[in-house]
């Protein structure tokens, strides 16, 4: 698979701010929803809620023309809507950094992240878990090797995005390497998802760490070249992952019941079911839940 057509599964790009507004045709008034009265009055009267994201199938699929984006957020905004009555606006930034400096700023209300959910994250923002996140490590077949379970990745070089899940899980598969007498996985952190399976296809690194959900998306739309070796047993353990928002953030308990309501319409599963994440479900949100242990 050539570059270009890697770049076309995982779309990073030049165009850092492409945006794609989801159709109000949900519901017809804007003050009728459930939860508009409680949004916050900046979000009330501008009637557009601000979401920003990277390019990262299958959450964040960046359409050739640069501006049109499918993939789980986009369902995700369009179930918000009529729950909130207000127009939810996506924004295409170039990496999870940029992603928070937005939030920090209050150029953006949230993130879909989904971002991992941790103490120390949860000192400074509000974490609102959606979802789970069970690790997948991906190598390319015109790499040569093969693996049939974790010990397998021990003294290899492992690419994943500089402080997501996929760093934790690599740091837990070396450590499991290091307990059973082996070699530690050598760390290669990088700006996003597409350059680390860049890295793994160019040799810079082995194996290219990721969500399972991304690494079946990438294996589907590249049949036959890549191998993905994964944890099923949950032996490195599951971790939460979810929206971003401010630190006690007026809108965070708003989105927290409009997500409680999407799990009790059925609403979510279908989202998740119909991009693969089927066994990635949460069975609840939960705000900052590593603080709440």
């Amino acid at each position: 698979m050539g570059t270009q057509a890697l770049r076309r599964t995982f779309k990073v790009g030049a165009l850092s701010l492409a945006v794609w507004t989801c159709s109000l045709s949900a519901f017809a008034q804007t003050a009728s929803a459930p939860l508009f009265d409680r949004l916050p009055a900046s979000v009330k009267s501008a009637k557009v809620l601000k979401m920003v994201g990277d390019s990262f199938a299958p959450y964040r699929i960046v359409g050739d023309d640069g501006r049109t984006v499918t993939g789980i957020d986009a369902d995700m905004a369009k179930a918000l809507e009529p729950l909130l009555g207000v127009k939810v606006e996506l924004t295409i930034v170039s990496n999870l950094p940029a992603m928070l400096a937005g939030i920090d700023t209050g150029r953006y209300d949230l993130s879909a992240g989904p971002l991992l959910s941790t103490k120390a994250r949860e000192e400074r923002y509000d974490i609102l878990t959606w979802m789970l996140s069970k690790p997948a490590f991906v190598l390319p077949v015109a790499g040569g090797r093969k693996t049939s379970k974790l010990d397998d990745l021990c003294g290899l070089r492992m690419s994943f995005p500089a402080g997501s899940a996929q760093e934790a899980y690599a740091a837990k598969v070396s450590e499991r390497c290091v307990a059973g007498k082996k070699a530690p996985v050598e760390m290669v952190p990088l700006a996003d998802q597409n350059a680390t399976v860049l890295a793994a296809q160019s040799g810079r690194a082995d194996v290219a760490g990721m969500q399972l959900a991304a690494a079946l998306y990438l294996q589907q739309r590249n049949p036959g070249k890549f191998t993905i070796q994964t944890d099923e047993t949950d032996g490195l353990g599951v971790l939460h992952q979810g929206f971003v928002m401010k630190k006690n953030a007026e809108l965070s308990p708003v989105i927290h019941d409009a997500l409680k309501e999407l799990w009790k319409s059925g609403e979510y599963a279908r989202i998740m079911d119909k991009w693969g994440l089927t066994l990635t479900k949460a069975p609840a949100p939960q705000l900052n839940p590593a603080s709440n242990k």
